[in-house]
C-alpha cells in the first residue's frame, strides 16, 4: 500500500527551479520571505524589551517625555531606536505610551494615545508593547517622574526579551528560590534519575541573579557554593 503524505511547509531549501524574476532577481521555488525568518526568531526571543534602559520614560521639556534609544523584538522583528525619541503630550489626560509593530505595513510606531482600553492591541498585523503610562492632571505645565508609570518590565503588556538560553531562567535575589524558569522545586526532573525533594539553591552573583555558570546536584546541600553556582537538591 502507497504511503499516504501531507506536505509540511518549512524552509529553509535550495530551490529546485525559479518561479519568476523581480529586478534582476531570481526567485526559487522554495523561496522564503520576511515572515519566515520572523516566525524562526521568534521561536528564539521572547517578545519585549532588550535591555534595561532600551524604551525608557523620561520627563522632558514641558509636558514632553522622552523615549530612550534601545531594542525591542514583537513576533520575531526588530525594532531598534538608534536614538532618543520625543513625544510631547498635553494636560488633563492618562496616556499609553506603546510600541506597535503592524506587519501589514512593514513598521514600527511610538505612539501616546488616550486610548488608555485599546492597548495594548494583539492581532493579526498589529502587536503593541506597553512601554509606560503618563497621567497628566490639568494645567500641568512641566511633567515630573511621578507621572509616569513604568511598564516596560510587566509581563502582561510588555515584558523583557529572553531567550531559548534563559529557559532555565533566574530567580529574584540568586539565593534561595522554590522555582526556577517558572517551574516548582516538584516539577524539575534531573538527568541523575533522583527525584528533587528541596529547594533551589543559588549562590550571590556579583553580576546580578541572571548569571548561572554552574549548575550542580546532590543529595545534601553544600554549605557554601561557588559564585553563580546552582545547587538542585535531590534523593
Amino acid at each position: 500500500m502507497a504511503d499516504i503524505i501531507a506536505e509540511v511547509y518549512g524552509g529553509m531549501f535550495d530551490s529546485t527551479s525559479v518561479e519568476e524574476t523581480a529586478g534582476g532577481f531570481p526567485r526559487g521555488n522554495k523561496a522564503v520571505d520576511s515572515s519566515f525568518f520572523a516566525k524562526m526568531i521568534s521561536c528564539f526571543y521572547k517578545d519585549g524589551i532588550f535591555g534595561d534602559d532600551s524604551f525608557k520614560i523620561t520627563p522632558d521639556a514641558g509636558l514632553s517625555v522622552k523615549i530612550s534609544a534601545g531594542i525591542a523584538w514583537i513576533r520575531g522583528y526588530m525594532a531598534w531606536q538608534r536614538s532618543d525619541t520625543i513625544l510631547t503630550l498635553a494636560d488633563g489626560g492618562t496616556y499609553a505610551i506603546v510600541l506597535r509593530l503592524n506587519t501589514a505595513t512593514g513598521e514600527f510606531n511610538l505612539i501616546g494615545t488616550e486610548n488608555i482600553s485599546g492597548v495594548p492591541q494583539n492581532t493579526n498585523n498589529i502587536k503593541d508593547l506597553v512601554l509606560a503610562y503618563v497621567a497628566i492632571p490639568s494645567s500641568t505645565v512641566a511633567l515630573s517622574e511621578s507621572m509616569i508609570t513604568d511598564k516596560r518590565h510587566d509581563s502582561t503588556v510588555c515584558g523583557v526579551v529572553t531567550s531559548t538560553v534563559d529557559a532555565l531562567g533566574y530567580v529574584a535575589n540568586a539565593e534561595n528560590a522554590n522555582m526556577l524558569g517558572g517551574q516548582s522545586a516538584e516539577d524539575f526532573l534531573q538527568k541523575s534519575g533522583g527525584t528533587m525533594r528541596g529547594t533551589l539553591k543559588a549562590a550571590s552573583d556579583t553580576l546580578g541573579a541572571q548569571v548561572v555558570r554552574n549548575i550542580g546536584y546532590g543529595s545534601s546541600v553544600p554549605a557554601s557554593l561557588e559564585e553563580g553556582e546552582l545547587f538542585i537538591l535531590v534523593e
